[in-house]
């Protein structure tokens, strides 16, 4: 069976077939639009994903799987608040179904990342799972199940402050992580310090991935990875404190640094420790496919949230 994903993140939606064994099949990507605009991107990118496959792989395409930022209610398919989307209350599955033609379920980014490479990672009983890009967030793993809080949408270590001196974030706060590792605040900070932007892709993932090459040899771009390397170790010894976690695994597109992330990241972790333990730190395989691949797997899995 095939499901048709979407991953809707803060610079960009990605869409996808996905196929047996997790394999993408095909993709396409749009830049995030807010309001009701970016559902009717959604719409059309899968119209066109599937009006590219051959009959017969069109009729094994199932489902169709969204991971959408903010408060989702998975029950009912609603987001019910994006704020960086513009949304409230908003029905998500419903208006794609009648679109496209299938069942639909929508799922909290996060989740639906953090649970893909949970499962990738082995399905580790005890461990933090990060999923980095333009935002930060984490599931925490007890005994094998998920810590989802009484709201659901527990994880927000993008808004864990560690410098309450920092930079704005868009949480209204100062200092959180996401306002120093986060990819969009990467690429603003890089800017903002007088770095050369002229040729930089975006004002995402592959901005920062060009961010990271030029670290190598710009004095700039070095100091803002060095920034985004402390935050995330200050917020992972946080719940380190708190949780103790087993493992650290890092997925998201900022993974896709691999080394240039990994190594900096548990020097940092131990030279800031103190009394904290210092968990192993690995990074999934999934990279930036995470989103995309929980979707899909929630989307052919039965569940009682589809439209």
């Amino acid at each position: 069976m095939r499901a048709l994903a979407f991953d809707v993140g803060g610079t960009s939606v990605r869409g996808a077939v996905v196929g047996p064994d997790d394999v993408v099949l095909a993709e396409s990507r749009v830049a995030t639009r807010t309001g009701p605009a970016v559902l009717g991107d959604i719409a059309r990118m899968g119209e066109e994903l599937l009006a590219g496959l051959s009959p017969a792989a069109r009729a094994e395409v199932s489902g169709v799987g969204v991971a959408f930022p903010g408060l989702v209610d998975t029950e009912s398919g609603i987001s019910r608040r994006a704020v960086n989307l513009g949304l409230v209350d908003t029905p998500v599955a419903a208006p794609l179904a009648e679109r496209l033609g299938l069942p639909v379920t929508v799922v909290h980014d996060t989740a639906a990342a953090a649970g893909a490479i949970w499962a990738d990672a082995g399905s580790p009983a005890s461990a933090l799972v990060a999923v980095l890009g333009t935002g930060v967030a984490a599931v925490t793993y007890v005994e094998g199940r998920a810590v989802v809080g009484v709201s659901g949408q527990a994880g927000e270590l993008g808004h864990l402050v560690v410098d309450p001196a920092g930079p704005p974030c868009v949480c209204g706060r100062r200092g959180c992580v996401e306002a120093r590792a986060g990819a969009r605040a990467m690429l603003e900070r890089y800017a903002a310090l007088g770095g050369d932007t002229s040729d930089t892709s975006d004002a995402g993932i592959t901005g920062v991935a060009e961010l990271v090459v030029r670290a190598e040899h710009d004095g700039l771009a070095a100091e803002v990875w060095s920034e985004a390397i402390t935050a995330l170790a200050d917020g992972f010894l946080a719940v380190g404190a708190l949780l103790a976690p087993g493992e650290i695994i890092l997925g998201g597109g900022i993974a896709e640094a691999g080394g240039a992330l990994l190594d900096p990241l548990q020097a940092r972790m131990h030279e800031r420790a103190g009394v904290t333990a210092v968990p192993p730190v690995r990074l999934s395989s999934l990279g930036g496919r995470a989103g995309l691949v929980g979707a899909a797997r929630l989307a052919l899995a039965p569940t009682e949230n589809r439209a």
